[in-house]
This record gives C-alpha cells, structure tokens and sequence, in this order.
C-alpha cells in the first residue's frame, strides 16, 4: 500500500498539468462542467481535502460545510458568467488549497463562525475562477456542481476511515497541498 501512495503522489506532482486551470479538453456545456472539477488539480484537491475535513468534525456540524461551499461556489460562479473578472481570485484559490493543506495536517480546532469564513471565500474564489471559465454555460455550471458534491463526498467518505494509514496518507496529502498550493500562489 506504501508504494501504491507513493507511486500515485510521485506521479501526481510531476504532472505537468499540475496547474491550477488547465484546459481540459471540453468547450462547453454539463460535460464539461462535470469534468472541470476532476481534472483540476485545485479543484479536486480541494474538494476531497474539504470533505475529509469536514467528515472530522463533529457529526452535527461537518457535513454543512460541504454544502456550504457547493452553494457559495455556485453563487460565485453565477455571478463570474454575468460580470467582470476578479484577479484575486486565483490567489485565493491557491491560497485555499495551502489552508486545506494545514487543516489536514493540524490539529487544529477553529471555532465555527472562522470555519464558515475560511470555507465561503475559499468557495467563493473557486466558484468565481470556474465560472469565469465555463462562461455562460449554465449546463457547465450544474455539472460542475454536481462534481464537486461528489469529490465532497469521497472526501467524506475518507474521512470517517479510521485505519492508521488512511490517517498518515491524510497528513501526506495536507503536505503535498502545502507545496502545490504554495507553488501555485508563487506562480
């Protein structure tokens, strides 16, 4: 299992696609809304990183963050396909996959209103940035949303395994999501 992770990360981070918004292939509409998140390495880290997070937190609360950043990521998204670009977005969303990084790799307990905070901006910084590249693809849109929620959900799903090497590949992704992130918000 230790070399399966380690051959998966290796060839994760010498991707040369590792950027956080490559094309992917697809011009326009649900399919490529849907697969925009899965191919995105911002996006699909950020997402499964999200979902086990927030699958650690208490039961009553964690899952609302995940639907939490759905809906914010969708609103921001929204409003990119109807008004003009903002250039601090993409630095957000570098930043969150940094801030990702550390909560998965810390104990770190934040109380719930910074929680809401950190998760909305981070949400919707991604939601802006796709957005602006699905264009007025409102098909684009539902499939990304619909992407995300599922990448929540593996998150989630991985989250609530407790085997002790689950545990450490967590802390080794929050590393890896330290480093791209940083990278990406240098770049």
């Amino acid at each position: 299992m230790k070399k399966n992770m380690l051959l998966a990360l290796a060839a994760f981070t010498a991707s040369t696609s590792a950027f956080a918004h490559p094309g992917h292939g697809l011009e326009s509409g649900f399919a490529a809304g849907l697969m925009h998140p899965l191919t995105g390495w911002d996006h699909l880290l950020v997402m499964v990183a999200l979902g086990i997070w927030a699958a650690r937190r208490p039961a009553a609360q964690g899952w609302q963050l995940p639907v939490l950043f759905v809906s914010v990521m969708a609103l921001a998204a929204s409003a990119a396909m109807t008004w003009l670009p903002v250039s601090l977005a993409e630095a957000l969303v570098a930043a969150s996959v940094v801030i990702m990084g550390v909560l998965l790799i810390s104990p770190l307990q934040m109380p719930r209103a910074l929680q809401i905070s950190v998760i909305s901006i981070a949400a919707a910084a991604h939601g802006y940035v796709h957005g602006m590249e699905i264009g007025n693809q409102w098909s684009g849109l539902a499939g990304m949303v619909l992407a995300t929620a599922m990448l929540h959900a593996l998150g989630w799903v991985l989250g609530r395994q407790t085997h002790p090497q689950l545990q450490k590949a967590t802390q080794l992704l929050g590393g890896v999501m330290l480093g791209l992130g940083a990278m990406w918000m240098l770049a």
